[in-house]
């Protein structure tokens, strides 16, 4: 038998293209409280872009959808699997209780549990307040006043994407190439956040933008 060809070699090799390979660009957790909304969203930029599920995995909480429980859950999941570099928590304010609390964990464990690697795990909530749906409404037109989920929702659906509803598929295409748009639209509402001293809090608010741009940024890599 060849000696290149015995098999501890071939595990080495294997090892060592599967290692380079993964170190291209950090492995991405994302977590949810809907189990379809924003799994579908985030899943189409994942294939959109060709990002391996080695690198990029979409799920949402199995602990339920409150905003602590997608915290949770993806900590947990962080513990147990310890494959990640960055963790990302997408949750809405909507009329959920304990949204402080989930920003404020999010925030304490940032950087505090360890990878396989034994890398700090970046821990990162992404809030939208009142839901998810604002970030896709900032492709369209930029907001400035206070606004129900509800509303929203009747924006998106009569006057910017037809017939919109939870769930729908293709939205990333329907949307992307509005993105500038949206980025435009995203820090303008920051910057009045911040000069109010509530960043992440006030209504209306979004840091999906801050996501977004970490995966379109991956295309390529």
């Amino acid at each position: 038998m060849a000696i290149d060809n015995h098999p501890r070699i071939r595990q080495a090799k294997h090892l060592a293209r599967k290692k380079a390979k993964r170190e291209t660009y950090d492995r991405i957790l994302i977590v949810s409280e809907g189990e379809k909304t924003e799994v579908l969203y985030f899943e189409e930029i994942r294939k959109y872009y060709k990002l391996a599920t080695t690198h990029v995995k979409v799920c949402h909480s199995e602990y339920g959808t409150t905003p602590l429980q997608v915290v949770e859950f993806a900590l947990d999941l962080c513990e147990e699997t310890r494959e990640w570099e960055k963790v990302f928590c997408v949750i809405d304010r909507d009329d959920h209780p304990g949204y402080e609390d989930a920003l404020n964990k999010a925030k304490a464990h940032d950087k505090k549990l360890r990878n396989e690697l034994k890398q700090p795990i970046e821990v990162r909530a992404i809030p939208s307040n009142p839901s998810f749906e604002l970030w896709l409404v900032l492709h369209f037109e930029g907001v400035e006043r206070n606004i129900h989920r509800d509303e929203v929702l009747r924006l998106l659906c009569d006057r910017f994407i037809p017939g919109y509803e939870k769930g729908r598929k293709g939205i990333f295409e329907v949307t992307r190439t509005r993105l500038e748009t949206a980025y435009t639209n995203a820090a303008r509402i920051k910057a009045r956040q911040e000069r109010q001293d509530l960043p992440g809090m006030g209504n209306p608010s979004t840091c999906v933008d801050e996501l977004v741009k970490v995966l379109c940024e991956l295309r390529g890599k």
